[in-house]
C-alpha cells in the first residue's frame, strides 16, 4: 500500500474501532499504527487527534445536501482534527455531528431542529445549497445557534437575520466578476445568459452578471431559460444563435450543462463559454471537459495556482488534504474546512461560550487565514474574499487568474 493508501486506511478504520473502544485504548492504536508509516508528519499529527467520548465535548453541527458534488465534509473533518490537536476550545475537544442527503427544504429544517434540539450542537456548519441554505438559516436564527454556510452563495442566505454566516463569496461578488472579466479581458461587447427558472442559484448569478456586464459598457443580447430535467434546448439556443454573442454565461448545472453546450456548438454557437462556481465539479470536467474547451469559470479554491497566489496556511491545508485523502483538495473542501475552523477560532475568542458571543466573535473575524483569506464580514454577515477564475485546456480545468473583492 501507498502511504495515502495507508492513511486513508486509518482514518476509516479509526471511525470504527471509535464506537467499540475506550477512547485512551483507541488513541493508542491508532498512534501505533501511524508510528508504522513515515510521510507527511502533519498528517499523522492530525489524524490522531480525536475527541475523548460523547462528555465534555463541544458539539458542531455539520450539514450538507450530498457528497456527489462537495468534499465539503471532508475538509470539515481535517479541520477538526487539526483543531483538536490544537487543544479545542480551551482544552474541551470539538465533535463533528454530521448529516446529509437533504431531500428537501423541509427535510433540511427537520435536520436543522434534530441537531439543535437533541444533539445540543452549538453552532451549525453548511450546508453547500442555497436552497437549503435559507430555511435552515431560518430555523437557526429562530433558535439563535450561529451557522457559517460552506458553498452557498446567494446573499439571501443570511436574510434570516444576525446568526447567520456565509464562508463563501456572493453571487453579487462572482457575478460582477465574472462580467467584468467578459467586458475587460476578454472586452466580450455582446452576451448571451441562459438560466434555469426557479433556481434560486442560477437566477440571482445571471441577473447580478446581467446587471454588472451593462454597466462595464456591454450588452445582453439574449437571456433565454429552461426548466430543470430539460434535455432538449433547441428553442433557447435557436434564438441565442441569431445573436452572435462574443460570450455564453450559463450558470447552470452538472446535469445540463454538457447537453446545453453540446447543443449549441452543433448550432454554431461560437460565442466563449463562462460558468460560475458550479462549474467547479471533478466529473463535470472529467466527462466533459472536451466540449467546455476554452471555457471559464469562477470558483472559490484552486490547489495548483501559480506560485505566490496562495499563503503558508493555504499551502498546509493543500499538503495535508492531500496526504490524507489522495487528491487535492476542492473548492467544497476548502470551505468546509474554513467555515469550521472560522466557528471554533470565534469560540476560542468569546469570553464566554455562549450563541451571543460566539455570534459576536464571528462577526468580528479579521483577516482569517485558512484554506482561503477572508478579510472580514459586512453588515450582512457576507465574506470579504478573492475569487478563482479557471479556463479549460485541453479537457482540463487550469487556473488563470485570482480576482482580489
Amino acid at each position: 500500500m501507498t502511504y495515502q493508501e495507508n492513511l486513508k486506511f486509518i482514518k476509516s478504520w479509526g471511525s470504527v474501532v471509535r464506537l467499540t473502544l475506550h477512547p485512551v485504548v483507541h488513541f493508542i492504536l491508532v498512534a501505533a499504527m501511524l508510528s508504522l508509516f513515515s510521510g507527511c508528519e502533519e498528517a499523522q499529527r492530525v489524524l490522531t487527534s480525536l475527541p475523548d467520548g460523547e462528555e465534555d465535548v463541544i458539539k458542531i453541527g455539520f450539514i450538507y445536501s450530498s457528497t456527489n458534488r462537495s468534499h465539503s465534509l471532508n475538509g470539515a473533518e481535517l479541520a477538526e482534527r487539526k483543531l483538536n490537536a490544537e487543544g479545542g476550545v480551551h482544552g474541551t475537544p470539538i465533535r463533528l455531528v454530521p448529516r446529509g442527503n437533504i431531500t428537501g427544504d423541509e427535510h433540511a429544517v427537520e435536520i436543522a431542529e434534530a441537531l439543535i434540539v437533541e444533539e445540543g450542537v452549538s453552532a451549525i456548519i453548511g450546508p453547500n445549497l442555497s436552497r437549503y441554505a435559507v430555511p435552515i438559516g431560518e430555523a437557526a436564527q429562530a433558535h439563535e445557534i450561529p451557522m457559517v454556510t460552506t458553498t452557498a452563495t446567494n446573499p439571501t442566505v443570511t436574510a434570516a437575520g444576525d446568526f447567520v454566516f456565509m464562508s463563501a463569496f456572493t453571487d453579487d461578488f462572482q457575478g460582477k466578476v465574472m462580467a467584468q472579466f467578459a467586458a475587460q479581458d476578454l472586452e466580450a461587447k455582446a452576451a448571451v445568459v441562459l438560466t434555469r427558472s426557479g433556481s434560486l442559484y442560477s437566477g440571482g448569478l445571471s441577473q447580478t452578471f446581467i446587471d454588472n456586464f451593462t454597466a462595464f459598457g456591454g450588452e445582453v443580447v439574449s437571456a433565454e431559460f429552461y426548466a430543470r430535467g430539460d434535455t432538449d434546448f433547441t428553442a433557447q439556443l435557436t434564438a441565442i444563435a441569431e445573436s452572435a454573442p462574443d460570450v455564453f454565461f450559463l450558470p447552470g448545472f452538472s446535469a445540463e450543462i454538457p447537453l446545453v453546450v453540446e447543443q449549441a456548438r452543433t448550432l454554431g454557437i461560437t460565442g466563449i463559454l463562462l460558468g460560475g462556481d458550479s462549474w467547479d465539479n471533478a466529473a463535470l470536467i472529467a466527462q466533459s471537459g472536451t466540449i467546455l474547451e476554452g471555457s471559464y469559470f469562477s470558483t472559490f479554491f484552486w490547489a495548483d495556482v501559480s506560485p505566490g497566489s496562495l499563503g503558508k496556511d493555504a499551502h498546509q491545508f493543500i499538503d495535508t488534504y492531500t496526504s490524507i485523502f489522495g487528491i487535492p483538495p476542492d473548492g467544497g473542501a476548502a470551505l468546509g474546512y474554513d467555515a469550521l475552523r472560522l466557528t471554533v477560532q470565534a469560540m476560542r475568542r468569546a469570553p464566554e461560550l455562549t450563541s451571543t458571543e460566539i455570534r459576536d466573535q464571528i462577526a468580528a473575524t479579521k483577516n482569517y487565514s485558512g484554506a482561503t483569506f477572508i478579510s472580514g464580514y459586512d453588515d450582512n454577515r457576507h465574506a470579504s474574499k478573492s475569487a478563482f477564475i479557471n479556463r479549460i485546456v485541453d479537457g482540463e480545468a487550469r487556473f488563470h487568474k485570482l480576482i482580489q473583492p
